[in-house]
């Protein structure tokens, strides 16, 4: 509890000195470039009263948590399957350990032309920035679990089936939620770039929107609200995964 404690007083003190320094450095820069965190803050309450900004926080929020739960299943069974057959790994290995290197930028004009600017194209580009990074840490996972554990699975009789779901899944479940945390954040940090084109509501359409009207508080609002909500995210998650898998927990404590 105290250091939980300790930990809010440091963001507090972190967070005024920001504001401060943001204060000052906007009284010396045109508002076009820096606005007031007076203008941002006023920017804030007329987005909550049209709407705007809860709208924007669902669609965001809906377009990322799809592209990440898919991402998440697919990679987890690719994993599994990748790393359980030797035929499947020998073949698949070269191409998951270049998957990071992908310039997923590159995929958004190839996925107009393929998809149209709809809905089901900027879910398929988050899916595309998600999946390259889970992907090979899928693998890396499965790839670090105690060989011990596999070696009993096989001792008492289990085939490969049953190592899978009964020793390998388990074992991993700690690792790949805090995966899916990490990357669920990243996925957020494309928004601006995915509702840039075509998108009715979104943060990143509000950032978008404001910055072609010259509207800087309000691309300060969105900037925000991202960075705000991948916090909120982040920490809730990873509060929830302490409750459910509280070994893992205590033994990162530890380290």
């Amino acid at each position: 509890m105290q250091r939980r404690i300790k930990t809010l007083l440091k963001i507090g003190v972190l967070i005024a000195i920001f504001l401060l320094l943001w204060r000052q450095l906007s009284k010396t820069v045109n508002p076009l470039f820096i606005p007031r965190p007076r203008d941002v803050y006023e920017g804030v309450v007329a987005l909550i009263q049209n709407k705007q900004l809860l709208m924007g926080v669902y669609y965001s929020f809906y377009r990322v948590a799809v592209a990440a739960i898919l991402s998440g299943l697919i990679s987890v069974i690719l994993g599994l399957l990748i790393y359980s057959f030797k035929l499947i790994r020998t073949t698949m290995y070269p191409i998951i350990n270049s998957m990071r290197y992908i310039p997923v930028t590159a995929f958004y004009p190839l996925l107009i032309m393929w998809c149209g600017i709809g809905e089901r194209m900027k879910i398929i580009f988050l899916f595309i920035v998600i999946f390259v990074y889970m992907m090979p840490s899928m693998y890396n996972i499965f790839s670090e679990i105690n060989e011990d554990l596999i070696d009993t699975g096989h001792t008492i009789g289990m085939n490969k089936f049953q190592i899978i779901y009964m020793v390998l899944l388990p074992s991993s479940l700690p690792a790949i939620a805090q995966t899916f945390i990490m990357l669920f954040a990243v996925g957020f940090t494309y928004i601006p770039f995915v509702e840039s084109i075509n998108a009715k509501y979104g943060l990143g359409y509000i950032i978008q929107q404001s910055s072609s009207r010259g509207r800087t508080d309000l691309v300060f609002v969105g900037i925000a609200s991202i960075m705000v909500i991948s916090f909120l995210f982040d920490n809730g998650a990873r509060y929830i995964a302490g409750k459910i898998f509280p070994w893992r927990v205590n033994d990162d404590q530890t380290k």
